[in-house]
């Protein structure tokens, strides 16, 4: 696999711009008709409980959209040959730098906060090779998987580190890192029980915690392919800072709706752009499904 990959990534690199993205929108079409029934019927059903639309069509169009999206997606990854040191540059509009900037100044970290929204590994890889110090926080892959992305995150002089303990998030923070969290997934049975998209969800609490322990700021950064640039939309959203009380469970509750709100809002300015074929309410049904409203369980 990881021979194969790096094979299809000269090859890409070969072929003219149109011909890459032409490319990626078949692999994309490839990608909804091999998704499981069931699968599509989640992403259907979870548009249409989240109120994007009422309307089954549109829902299905939503679904598939944000499924084929995935085909442009890796076209890109597998260009890091051909667009690392700046190459870049031309195919993306960097909004609100100055944000980063003045938090990069002041030296003490952050969390940037990041969604399964638009390419957020081209996200991650424009960061680091403008020369913010991040620090990507991700779940290890299978072996020649792992391989191929973190050598093409390299290309990109992105840093990664595995899931691991508060500790070494801390130690990372404290050297003056942009430690990078992608918070918008079901966290099993971690997380704190907020509000998002008008129901009780189990929601990841890390940025929160992480913010409120060492009191800088967390900032979302989002990317957004818009057709009428032909460009990926980098931007930097006003930074948050936890409110820091006597009671930790209130303050990092109340700053988790605050971030749940920010996800929500922008995924239904956005809705094609994020990642429907996830089961987001699996393990709030499995451990409050008796005790709360729930979404309805449309994964069968």
């Amino acid at each position: 696999m990881y021979r194969f990959m790096k094979l299809f990534s000269a090859f890409i690199c070969m072929l003219p711009h149109s011909w890459q993205y032409a490319l990626g929108t078949l692999l994309g079409e490839i990608a909804w008709l091999a998704v499981p029934p069931k699968r599509k019927r989640l992403a259907i059903g979870q548009i249409l409980f989240c109120k994007i639309t009422d309307d089954p069509v549109e829902a299905k169009r939503i679904a598939k959209a944000s499924t084929t999206r995935f085909g442009r997606m890796i076209i890109d990854v597998l260009r890091y040959p051909e667009i690392k040191d700046g190459g870049y540059k031309d195919m993306v509009n960097f909004t609100n730098k100055d944000i980063l900037d003045e938090v990069l100044a002041d030296g003490k970290g952050a969390i940037l906060a990041a969604l399964h929204s638009g390419n957020w590994e081209l996200l991650g890889g424009v960061l680091a090779s403008e020369g913010y110090p991040l620090i990507s926080v991700a779940l290890k892959q299978n072996g020649d998987a792992d391989k191929f992305i973190n050598e093409y995150r390299e290309l990109m002089h992105q840093h990664v580190m595995y899931k691991t303990s508060v500790r070494d998030m801390v130690k990372a923070l404290k050297s003056g890192a942009f430690l990078g969290l992608i918070m918008d997934q079901d966290p099993g049975e971690n997380g704190v029980l907020v509000p998002f998209f008008g129901y009780e969800t189990l929601t990841a609490d890390g940025p929160a915690v992480l913010g409120r322990m060492q009191d800088v700021p967390i900032i979302f950064v989002t990317m957004h392919y818009s057709p009428y640039t032909g460009k990926h939309e980098l931007e930097v959203h006003p930074p948050l800072y936890v409110e820091k009380t006597d009671d930790k469970k209130r303050d990092v509750a109340i700053t988790t709706i605050k971030l749940n709100e920010f996800i929500e809002d922008y995924i239904r300015r956005y809705p094609e752009d994020w990642f429907w074929l996830h089961n987001r309410w699996k393990w709030t049904r499995r451990y409050y499904g008796d005790k709360i409203d729930t979404p309805p369980d449309v994964f069968h």
